[in-house]
C-alpha cells in the first residue's frame, strides 16, 4: 500500500472529514462510471457508489485494506453491485412467480363461476347512468381512446375521464356492496 493510500486511511480512521470529502472527490466519479458500466443505468450507479462510500466512512474505524486504496474502492463498488443485482433477480423472480401463480388461479377456476362473475359485472354495468355507461363501453369494451370517445359523442376529453371515472366507482362501490371481490379484483386490474 502507497504511503499516500496510508496517509487517507489513517485521517479516514480518525474521523477526518477532509479526508473523507477528498476521497469523495478523487474517486466518486470513476466509480461511478465504472459501476455505469456494470448497471447500464446512471441513477443506480450512482446510488451503489453512494452506498459503498458511506459504509466506508460508517467503518472507518475497522477498515484493514491490504491492497491499494483504489483497488479496494473499486472491488466495494463491484461487491455492492453484485449485492443489489442478487436483490433484484430476486424480486423479479418473485413477481413472476405471484403472476403465473394468479394466472394459474383464474384458469383453475370453474367455468361456470367466472360466467356467472361477468354477468355481475354486466349487471353493474347496467345500473350506470346512460351517459356514464356508454363512455364506460366505448372505453372499456370497445377499447376506445379518450380522444376517439370526445369525437365520437363531442363532448371534451375531461368530460369523458370524468364519466369513466364516475362509472368505475360506481361499479366498485356496487360489487362492493355485493360483497364479490374476485370481480373487484378483476376489475382493478383491467382498468
Amino acid at each position: 500500500m502507497h504511503n499516500k493510500d496510508t496517509f487517507f486511511l489513517e485521517s479516514l480512521k480518525d474521523g477526518d472529514d477532509k479526508a473523507y470529502k477528498n476521497l469523495y472527490d478523487l474517486y466518486y466519479s470513476g466509480l461511478v462510471l465504472y459501476c455505469y458500466n456494470l448497471t447500464k443505468n446512471q441513477d443506480r450507479a450512482e446510488d451503489i457508489v453512494q452506498q459503498t462510500l458511506v459504509k466506508i466512512w460508517i467503518k472507518r474505524d475497522t477498515l484493514n485494506i491490504r491492497t491499494s486504496l483504489k483497488s479496494y474502492l473499486y472491488r466495494s463498488v463491484y461487491n455492492t453491485f453484485l449485492k443489489e443485482y442478487r436483490k433484484i433477480k430476486k424480486e423479479e423472480v418473485a413477481l413472476a412467480d405471484l403472476k403465473n401463480n394468479t394466472i394459474m388461479e383464474f384458469e383453475d377456476m370453474d367455468e361456470s363461476l367466472l360466467e356467472e362473475k361477468m354477468k355481475l359485472l354486466e349487471l353493474a354495468i347496467d345500473q350506470l347512468p346512460k351517459k356514464n355507461k356508454e363512455v364506460f363501453l366505448l372505453s372499456k369494451k370497445a377499447g376506445y381512446k379518450h380522444k376517439e370517445i370526445a369525437a365520437q359523442l363531442e363532448i371534451s376529453e375531461k368530460a369523458v375521464e370524468k364519466h369513466i371515472s364516475r362509472a368505475t366507482q360506481s361499479i366498485k362501490k356496487w360489487l362492493k356492496e355485493k360483497k364479490n371481490s374476485l370481480v373487484l379484483a378483476f376489475l382493478n386490474f383491467k382498468i
